[in-house]
């Protein structure tokens, strides 16, 4: 006789129960790790996107931070083609496989647009993320208006060799940077006919030149010499690349200075803007230091100051009486709030000079010094020393 099961029999039940079991437990598991991994994924490449992103903000924060307003403002005005663009930095490593590009584009005579570039790379350089960032950045540049040769209150004594001239002079070798010549400004300018001239060469204004000679101008006060437009004395004084005490500086100037400690005598490396003497290079060819041609401080003397030799550029303010000696040549507006002296050999001042004379002592200007009037040298003092800052309103976006 057939046996036939009975439908109560369960066995090998626990069998399937098991399988069944260890199949719920590793797709419960397998779930886990993939929602695990892809957590660790997404955390991942949010991390390398943030670092993307602060890698373009910092390239924009050194852009503006290394800003040469003189290299800048030679770009031709972009039309939006990237050929019109000028590449700053590319490829500058941060630490961490973050790395950054920025380029900067002229769109308006004060407006510039920096693009930048940041990257997250794997120890392989393959790039793990990006992100482009713009700025939309203004130059603003001091309005000094040099209306003389020399501006000043109270005052002065002219002998010697001594000449001003308001002729508008383009230094020489600087063609290519400048415009034309414009009209000749007042030999000097000041709230008063306060002139003693001596010796042939000075009688009678002799050695001034300008239109007119001598110019008694009343709106010349205190205020012409602390305040140009929205710029004050005080506000290019904080901004002053070279700060200088009380005393006396001798052959100031990039000479023997721009060369790496231990290099060989004659040595021309990269213009080293943190040595204390240099005030950039005014001349040009055989011999210069070219790299500092476009280095333009802002130099701020906090008391009465003698230079006596040698050459540099820029703004000098100075918080005092300067004088001038050694035959020293100096490119750009000089600014004192006391007096100016210039004697023996003299300074040699290519731009504007300008003395508040607090103390209404007279200015002295004997000797073989001269001081001519340069539109071109004032003007690419300023704006050397052009500050950029970003736009108050919509001046940043997240390209990608």
């Amino acid at each position: 006789m057939r046996y036939a099961p009975r439908l109560n029999d369960e066995r090998g039940i626990a069998l399937a129960v098991a399988i069944f079991a260890l199949v719920i437990i590793g797709a419960l598991v397998a779930g886990t790790f993939f929602a695990g991994r892809l957590e660790q994924r997404s955390g991942l490449n949010s991390l390398f996107a943030a670092q993307a992103a602060e890698a373009a903000e910092a390239g924009t924060a050194m852009a503006m931070n290394n800003w040469s307003t003189t290299t800048m403002a030679a770009l031709p005005v972009s039309t939006g083609a990237p050929s019109a663009d000028a590449a700053l930095q590319t490829n500058v490593a941060l630490g961490g496989g973050a790395f950054y590009s920025t380029s900067v584009s002229h769109l308006s005579p004060s407006t510039f647009l920096i693009r930048s570039e940041g990257q997250r790379r794997d120890p392989s350089g393959a790039v793990l993320s990006r992100r482009l960032i713009a700025q939309i950045v203004r130059v603003v540049i001091p309005q000094i208006d040099i209306q003389g040769a020399l501006t000043l209150q109270g005052s002065l004594t002219l002998s010697g060799s001594a000449e001003i001239d308001g002729t508008d002079h383009i230094p020489s070798g600087w063609g290519g940077s400048c415009g034309a010549a414009v009209g000749p400004v007042a030999g000097i300018r000041s709230n008063s006919n306060s002139v003693s001239t001596s010796g042939a060469n000075c009688a009678g204004l002799a050695c001034v030149t300008g239109s007119p000679q001598l110019l008694v101008d009343s709106n010349v006060t205190d205020q012409t010499f602390t305040n140009f437009g929205s710029t004050t004395f005080d506000e290019l004084a904080a901004a002053a690349n070279i700060v200088l005490s009380s005393g006396t500086y001798n052959g100031i100037g990039p000479d023997s200075l721009m060369a790496p400690i231990g290099s060989p005598v004659g040595t021309r490396g990269a213009c080293r803007t943190a040595l204390l003497r240099n005030w950039g290079e005014p001349n040009t060819g055989v011999g210069t230091y070219s790299q500092c041609f476009d280095y333009f401080p802002i130099i701020y003397a906090t008391g009465t100051v003698l230079i006596n030799g040698g050459r540099g550029q820029g703004i000098l303010l100075v918080d005092g009486d300067v004088e001038f000696a050694g035959g020293v040549e100096f490119y750009g507006p000089v600014i004192a709030t006391g007096r100016v002296r210039s004697a023996g050999t003299g300074g040699h001042v290519y731009g504007g000079v300008m003395a508040q004379n607090v103390e209404l002592d007279p200015n002295i200007i004997i000797g073989n010094s001269v001081i001519n009037y340069s539109a071109c040298a004032v003007q690419r003092a300023l704006l050397g020393a052009g500050t950029v800052r970003a736009l108050s309103e919509r001046s940043w976006a997240q390209l990608y």
